[in-house]
């Protein structure tokens, strides 16, 4: 970009107070080769001012330099929206009004649009403003959700946490989302707002939902109300769209509940159940990492692990590289002779030189405060 334009940028972000002359000189030419700074930075600020007198500004110095300070011309008035912004906070954080201070923070956020100047995000000083900028943008949602939820506004906090999503999907903003859903009773669309996130979490950053976020899940499960019904259209509406073989996919959440129904189940008729963790590794026996080759290899994998379980059985893929198979009606010996089958499958599917690493326990012999652990990112057996 024409160091022109950078050193505009850099006189707006600089407006009240102005910026050190030899400051400015290094921002602009700490990585270029030049004889003389101050010679460079003056045939700058020459460009420059011929540039905003061509585009219809006023004929005026715009820059002017006093004791090596250089400083915005007062002659010239200039609206900055992170002027604005960092005003607002500063607002919001001197009055003690609850409502005067919601309504600055609202304000605040409203003039957020995400990365500073993203542009020119690999010079430091960029790169610098953007962090600053974005700690204040967080602290501001934090702080104005807080004051909204003690006001019983939770639509404005589902607005502001949405647009905050939309710049930053990170899960702290989701979870506000949903709550916020959840106070307003809106269970369905709370619902929605978590298959979206946690689809995304899994898709682009190989993660499973989180203890929160399952929490969320169960909350929200609890409050969906349906139309009243006859059995005949529940049973209907329920039932499998068509028959299929091989193993039933399920999410992470939904196996949690099948898992913890199956082991109620074997306390009354005794038969056996396995759980089996599968990791696919390379070559070496190394976990795979996550990327798009990946994708396609856990692709196949799935369709062998379908292909050779029955209709019975249960599973679901717990991070980029694992799968977890719940195997009912089974012994230890018939998991081996099972995974001997997939490790076939997977074959025929295209796994190429990749291998499975498998990991089995019996579902009896999983004590109670072992088997919460399916809640978290990580199982030990």
């Amino acid at each position: 970009m024409a160091k022109s334009i950078q050193l505009f940028q850099i006189m707006m972000i600089n407006m009240d107070k102005g910026i050190g002359k030899s400051t400015l000189v290094e921002a602009l030419y700490g990585r270029d080769e030049v004889e003389n700074g101050n010679s460079s930075l003056n045939n700058t600020i020459f460009r420059l001012r011929r540039q905003l007198e061509t585009a219809g500004l006023p004929e005026d110095p715009y820059i002017e330099i006093k004791s090596g300070l250089c400083t915005w011309s007062k002659n010239i008035p200039v609206w900055v929206d992170v002027h604005e912004f960092g005003k607002l906070v500063e607002k919001a954080e001197g009055t003690p009004d609850p409502y005067e201070k919601t309504s600055f923070y609202i304000q605040a956020c409203g003039l957020y649009r995400g990365e500073f100047l993203p542009i020119m995000i690999g010079e430091e000083w960029a790169t610098v403003a953007n962090v600053s900028y974005q700690e204040m943008y967080f602290k501001c949602l934090r702080e104005v959700s807080e004051l909204l939820k003690q006001q019983r506004e939770y639509e404005k906090v589902y607005q502001l946490c949405t647009s905050a999503a939309q710049i930053y999907p990170f899960e702290e903003w989701q979870i506000l989302r949903i709550d916020s859903l959840i106070a307003m009773n809106r269970y369905k669309e709370a619902m929605d707002v978590y298959e979206e996130a946690t689809k995304m979490f899994f898709d682009e950053l190989g993660l499973t939902p989180s203890k929160k976020m399952l929490d969320r899940f169960q909350t929200m499960s609890g409050h969906i109300q349906l139309p009243v019904g006859s059995l005949t259209d529940i049973k209907e509406e329920i039932r499998e769209e068509r028959h299929e073989e091989g193993a039933y996919y399920c999410t992470f959440p939904s196996f949690i509940d099948n898992y913890r129904l199956v082991s109620r189940m074997m306390e009354r008729n005794g038969i056996s159940s396995f759980l089996m963790l599968c990791t696919l590794t390379d070559s070496s026996g190394r976990p795979l990492e996550k990327t798009e080759k990946t994708r396609d290899v856990s692709e196949r994998f799935q369709m062998a692990v379908r292909r050779s379980l029955r209709r019975g059985d249960l599973y679901t893929r717990y991070s980029p590289c694992q799968f977890l198979l719940l195997l009912s009606g089974t012994n230890q010996e018939n998991c081996s002779i099972i995974s001997r089958r997939i490790d076939k499958t997977f074959k025929e599917e295209g796994g190429g030189r990749n291998k499975i690493r498998y990991l089995v326990t019996s579902v009896v012999d999983m004590k109670e405060h072992e088997a919460d652990k399916l809640s978290f990112s990580n199982v030990t057996w």
